[in-house]
């Protein structure tokens, strides 16, 4: 009991998400993403703290209570709950997230938690390209960028690089990435990544590409990437995928790190869009002979990825518990970071890989909430 006579029940871990009542199956409405909240739910337990669902829509900020929803007995139960001691965001819509209520909401929960809510919202890429370059630890490994403006800057970026890739801001899973290539005759094809399939198209100038890829430029903020000359796997495009997180104790860990190999045909190697995951050491053992070389980038690779978290922090003035950062090696085996992801897909279980690792990558983000709850 509490001075107050108030019943407690060790920390509360708000997961900030977005969750939907069906009121006539008296069930939340299944997503891929419960699976990942269920699980977290349970490790809370496990840890003796209480993990609840969110949404921010349910948030009285008078009485300082909130709808939500608790892992009991099998199902998920609704409940009037008082707002948690720490919260996780994992609002992985981004749709949801530049809707106008939430978007209020969001902002009266961050100004009221500061240091105490992590890994809220997601990237704007070019931000990210500016915060990495703005430190000369992180600004070796970052690919020439720039931000879309007009046509004369963007027919001199395409003219300068052999590929070009163009990436949406906000964007995610790949989709809506254009990949430029500049032809040795001096004409110019391009692909677009979409859900489904490609759209392809060629232009007899960067000038005309430039004119033609406008509209959609100008329909949401673009950046333009120089396309590097990457080693490939059995021919294939992959990058490595670092998952950092923050443990109990306070302090980064790498959780996982596995290799994301492209689909025949596709350049973004997306597990979302057919990409195969592989263990690093089966990528590096067809490009090093030798153990020590070997070693050697993957621990070039981890460092780098231990850079980005920490640049990022400084650079942003937030607080993360994870991170995901996919890495790409060139030819020379020099280390370029290819995109950072605030919101790394998990996926609760494994047929191929380990699952303590999975398992760990779960458990961290609540041992790192309760961390942060602990030190109020």
């Amino acid at each position: 009991m509490t001075a107050n006579q108030q019943v407690t029940v060790g920390p509360l871990i708000g997961i900030l998400c977005n969750p939907v009542w069906q009121p006539k199956q008296g069930v939340l409405k299944n997503n891929k993403q419960l699976p990942g909240l269920q699980k977290m739910a349970e490790i809370g337990r496990r840890e003796g703290a209480l993990v609840y669902l969110f949404a921010a829509s349910a948030v009285d900020f008078r009485t300082r209570s909130v709808k939500g929803y608790v892992w009991e007995g099998g199902r998920w139960q609704r409940a009037l709950l008082p707002l948690p001691d720490v919260i996780y965001d994992q609002v992985i819509s981004r749709k949801v997230e530049h809707t106008k209520t939430y978007m209020e909401k969001r902002n009266q929960l961050s100004d009221m938690y500061r240091d105490r809510i992590f890994n809220d919202g997601f990237f704007d890429k070019w931000q990210v390209t500016e915060w990495l370059t703005g430190d000369k630890r992180t600004r070796v490994h970052v690919p020439h960028t720039q931000l879309y403006k007009d046509l004369k800057s963007c027919t001199r970026f395409l003219q300068s690089h052999e590929v070009t890739f163009l990436k949406p801001v906000h964007g995610s899973l790949g989709l809506g990435i254009i990949r430029v290539v500049r032809e040795t005759d001096g004409t110019f094809r391009y692909e677009v990544k979409r859900k489904q399939d490609h759209e392809d198209g060629s232009a007899k100038s960067a000038a005309q590409l430039s004119e033609l890829l406008r509209p959609r430029l100008r329909r949401r903020p673009y950046i333009l990437q120089q396309g590097l000359k990457l080693a490939r796997y059995k021919g294939c495009p992959f990058d490595v995928r670092i998952v950092l997180q923050r443990d109990g104790s306070g302090e980064w860990k790498r959780t996982k790190m596995f290799a994301r190999v492209a689909k025949a045909g596709e350049f973004t190697s997306n597990l979302s869009s057919g990409g195969e995951a592989l263990p690093v050491s089966t990528i590096l053992e067809s490009f090093y002979a030798r153990l020590q070389d070997r070693k050697r980038s993957r621990n070039q690779m981890t460092r780098v990825a231990t850079l980005v978290t920490e640049v990022l922090e400084i650079q942003s003035g937030k607080q993360f518990g994870e991170l995901g950062v996919d890495i790409g090696l060139d030819e020379s085996g020099h280390v370029w970071v290819i995109e950072v992801n605030s919101k790394p897909w998990k996926r609760p279980y494994t047929e191929k890989g380990r699952q303590d690792l999975v398992d760990l990558a779960f458990e961290r983000p609540i041992q790192y909430a309760i961390y942060l709850a602990n030190q109020r």
